[in-house]
């Protein structure tokens, strides 16, 4: 059966509209419109229908479970009581999607747990990054935990750095230490060496870096300087298999084959002997050689077996 043009007086229904044989509309066709204001909101025509701030953005959801469950992330206050409230940072919400990473960076950067944000608990490092900015008070007690007589002072503790201040402070603390043989600067070394031979009476013999015995010919036997400087020491240990007499024996530095600086006369009858001199001051160039020149006495009893081994330090 079919009815047609059934009027509901100030139902505000087209008075064309067809019911079929069902129950249900048999029942909505005869039931008040003041029953059924809020029975069908779609049309959100009732008085005691509401608007929702969002409207237009809920009514282009289509009824998929997605996008219910996206309308209601977006919107979760009951509309009517006092939980609803407006965000301080509901601009920047709105502009997330519904992606794993915008909800974990959202709840980043509001963690608050209370519904207005206002409670005590929220913060916003205001205070923290103030105190970080700063410099934190030296602590008081810090000579008593810490012992030691190069502990800074609470100056020194609050003072700012810099590198070029660190390296200032390095440079002038280099420049006016001590050393105590050999001045107050930073230098190196060349060897010198001999091999096993046996010194002869009234004779120049001179050795230099080679493996090899002395030799009576200068200037084959050389030691190059390859950084400018001044030879401030020497020291040549030798040792003789027999010591033989003590009449003096010298050891000198020969310049370029040109001159000659002195550095020990030892007159001891002992096996070992140590040319030793921390107070040189020979200044040489880059590409200056030296050789080591042994002027040999006449000895009662000459020594035997003698090998030689030492440097030449230079700043």
């Amino acid at each position: 059966m079919t009815l047609k043009k059934v009027t509901v007086p100030d139902s505000g229904q087209d008075p064309n509209i067809v019911y079929t044989q069902n129950w249900n509309d048999f029942v909505d066709a005869f039931t008040p419109v003041e029953q059924k204001s809020h029975l069908n909101t779609l049309d959100h025509s009732n008085a005691s229908d509401h608007s929702h701030t969002n409207k237009t953005l809920l009514d282009t959801y289509t009824q998929t479970e997605a996008d219910v469950a996206d309308a209601v992330s977006k919107k979760h206050a009951d509309h009517e009581s006092p939980l609803d409230h407006e965000h301080a940072n509901k601009t920047l919400l709105d502009s997330y999607t519904q992606t794993e990473t915008d909800v974990a960076d959202a709840v980043t950067k509001k963690h608050s747990n209370n519904l207005d944000h206002s409670n005590s608990l929220d913060h916003d490092g205001s205070a923290q990054n103030t105190a970080i900015a700063g410099k934190e008070p030296a602590n008081s007690n810090i000579q008593t935990h810490v012992s030691s007589t190069h502990a800074p002072s609470d100056a020194q503790k609050n003072s700012d750095i810099t590198k070029a201040e660190i390296e200032a402070k390095l440079t002038g603390e280099i420049a006016s230490h001590s050393h105590a043989a050999g001045g107050g600067g930073l230098g190196y070394s060349l060897s010198v060496q001999a091999l096993t031979s046996s010194p002869a009476d009234s004779v120049s013999a001179y050795f230099g870096q080679l493996p090899k015995a002395p030799t009576t010919t200068a200037n084959i036997s050389k030691v190059y300087v390859r950084k400018a400087g001044t030879i401030t020491m020497a020291n040549i240990y030798c040792y003789s298999g027999t010591a033989g007499t003590s009449e003096s024996w010298s050891l000198y530095i020969r310049l370029n084959n040109s001159s000659d600086t002195l550095i020990a006369t030892l007159a001891v009858s002992t096996s070992e002997r140590v040319f030793t001199n921390s107070n040189l001051s020979i200044a040489v160039a880059a590409g200056d050689y030296f050789e080591i020149k042994s002027v040999q006495p006449a000895w009662a009893t000459n020594p035997l077996t003698t090998i030689y081994g030492g440097y030449v330090y230079i700043e």
